[in-house]
């Protein structure tokens, strides 16, 4: 009996790569192919056609291994997945089902029929409460990677999360590390920060990737963005630093000092996540980095890591413990060193039970799925119904007469159930009643958590101690909310309906070094993070002014202690409150 094979393909923003393995009689994975087909545009742009692009490069990578009409497992990259991590307390699978899909419903921003979600436990199962990750991802966005592997002629198997992949990967690879390891995939849009501890998962999202890099090089040197591409990928490195000689070119010598200022502010997203990681979910500081993604492997990278982040950093090598097979070629072998991580974890997920298994399925998928389980059903209905044709032609007449006693005994049963149709009709009035006043508290649970996570969020955006809040009201057109200690609403009237639209900050900055620069530089840090988020930002800050939000207090240098400080920070639509007075 042959080996069983798999197929597994890697949709990322700018790439397209293919593996094929093979299980051998031992339990463990060869494998016996790859490709990598890379896109020329650039994937931020919005005129960029993913699907078209995917499309022509998956073609590719199946034409070189020679795959036709196979059953194929795909990767998705983080960028389009809304991915968030909640706890519940341990209860039986039927149960946690149900309430983790509440959660979902209460996390993801769209209508719960238009997303394509998924969830895997993590965590210590023998903990009173278990934590969870949750992911989703709009249908119509996931019907685009769908459709890619369908027209290559594919058959779809669903989908999974590059981090997850990876964080399998990686367990299948070094079961032998201990204490906490942070995973740095750096990739075209997004850079992935996984850690691993134990039996624990974490991920987060850095909205910084090779792109951002490219389009620095090509704005900042005057080239278009494909020039840009090639050159980082040919010329770039990361430059050293410090008191190191400079480049004998003048233009690569601007591009490696360009690569390691983008580097800096990955650098500074990553620290304040692993911050994050310690003091939100309990995690250890990381003992070890690796280091993968298609922009990890620039020269001096790791070196630029190991001293950034005071640790050992190596490059994840997901072929530990993968055997290479005679029909694999040793350059594509090589390739596959630096970027077979998540082809291999979903390969394993496919193959049998993994660490985590988060998948997500489309539409399209799903309905494949419900008619492979009604298909035996259909078969013994199309049986049946052939026997029962045959009966009726061979014993026409008692059937007929069969058919006439059996209408008369089911227009009893009509007229019993037609009696019970009143209540029916009742207790569904009711349940469509009670199913009226969710929203109310649905919107209840989100603003039960709305001002702990802004809070949480400006705490996290602090650096050192020179700052000190002492209040923070919302504001609505611009007037406070509450006017005085007992919570009235002023600029209202009673029953008016008004929404929070601003965040206003009052607090201190203490004697300093850098005086006002403090307040000054934790605007910067807000605006700077809501020009990475985007349309996730929590604040509306990408095109505002600072003069427009805040107001310090200079003071003298040396006649008091703090002088006083204001931030008027506006709310996007998304994170706006509505209320009544």
């Amino acid at each position: 009996m042959a080996d069983p094979t798999y197929v597994s393909v890697d949709l990322g923003c700018q790439h397209v790569s293919v593996a094929r393995f093979t299980q051998r009689s031992n339990g463990g994975l060869r494998l016996d192919g790859f490709a990598r087909t890379q896109f020329l545009g650039d994937p931020s742009d919005s005129g960029f056609d993913l699907e078209a692009e995917a499309s022509g490069a998956l073609e590719q990578c199946l034409k070189k291994l020679k795959i036709k009409e196979k059953e194929a497992a795909y990767v998705i990259t983080s960028h389009p997945v809304l991915t968030k991590f909640a706890s519940m307390p341990m209860l039986e699978s039927e149960q946690v089902d149900q309430l983790v899909g509440f959660e979902a419903q209460q996390q993801v921003p769209y209508p719960i029929n238009e997303v394509a979600w998924g969830y895997q436990l993590v965590g210590d199962p023998d903990d009173v409460e278990v934590q969870f990750m949750l992911a989703a991802i709009k249908s119509d966005e996931m019907e685009v990677y769908d459709r890619v592997v369908r027209s290559a002629g594919l058959r779809t198997t669903g989908a999974t999360v590059a981090p997850v992949s990876l964080y399998n990967a990686f367990r299948y690879n070094y079961s032998d590390v201990d204490g906490c390891v942070l995973i740095i995939d750096i990739g075209a849009r997004t850079t992935d920060l996984i850690f691993a501890e134990g039996r624990n998962l974490f991920t987060r999202m850095v909205k910084i990737g090779g792109t951002d890099i490219s389009n620095t090089i090509a704005k900042e040197i005057g080239m278009p963005y494909a020039a840009a591409e090639d050159k980082k990928e040919q010329d770039g490195f990361v430059g050293l630093g410090g008191a190191y000689a400079a480049h004998e070119d003048p233009e690569i010598n601007v591009i490696s000092k360009l690569i390691r200022n983008s580097l800096t502010r990955l650098h500074s997203d990553i620290m304040r996540n692993i911050t994050f990681y310690r003091s939100q979910q309990g995690g250890s500081a990381p003992s070890m980095v690796l280091l993968t993604g298609g922009a990890s492997q620039m020269p001096y990278l790791r070196d630029f890591f190991a001293e950034k982040l005071s640790v050992p950093v190596d490059f994840l090598n997901p072929m530990r413990n993968v055997t290479i097979g005679k029909s694999c070629k040793p350059e594509d072998a090589e390739v596959a060193l630096r970027h077979l991580g998540p082809l291999l974890g979903s390969a394993l997920a496919t193959a049998g039970e993994v660490p985590a298994k988060l998948e997500l399925v489309s539409n399209s998928v799903q309905a494949d799925r419900d008619l492979a389980k009604k298909k035996p059903l259909l078969v013994f209905a199309l049986v049946a119904a052939a026997a029962v044709l045959g009966a009726v032609g061979f014993y026409f007449q008692r059937a007929a007469s069969v058919t006439e006693s059996a209408i008369a005994g089911k227009s009893g049963e009509l007229r019993t159930l037609t009696k019970h149709e009143k209540g029916i009709s009742e207790q569904k009035e009711k349940i469509e009643s009670i199913m009226s006043t969710s929203g109310d508290l649905i919107e209840a649970a989100r603003h039960r958590a709305y001002w702990v996570d802004l809070f949480t969020y400006l705490s996290d955006m602090m650096e050192g101690d020179a700052l000190y809040f002492t209040s923070i009201e919302p504001l609505a057109n611009g007037e406070p909310v509450f006017n005085d200690e007992v919570g009235g609403i002023s600029a209202f009237n009673a029953g008016q309906e008004a929404v929070v639209d601003g965040i206003l900050v009052k607090g201190l900055w203490r004697e300093n070094s850098d005086t006002t620069q403090v307040v000054y530089d934790y605007f910067n840090r807000l605006k700077e993070d809501a020009v990475a988020r985007g349309e996730e930002a929590v604040f509306a800050l990408a095109e505002a002014n600072m003069e427009d939000v805040v107001e310090p207090d200079s003071g003298t240098s040396g006649d008091r202690f703090a002088y006083p400080f204001t931030m008027k920070l506006p709310l996007p639509a998304s994170n706006q409150v509505r209320f009544e007075k």
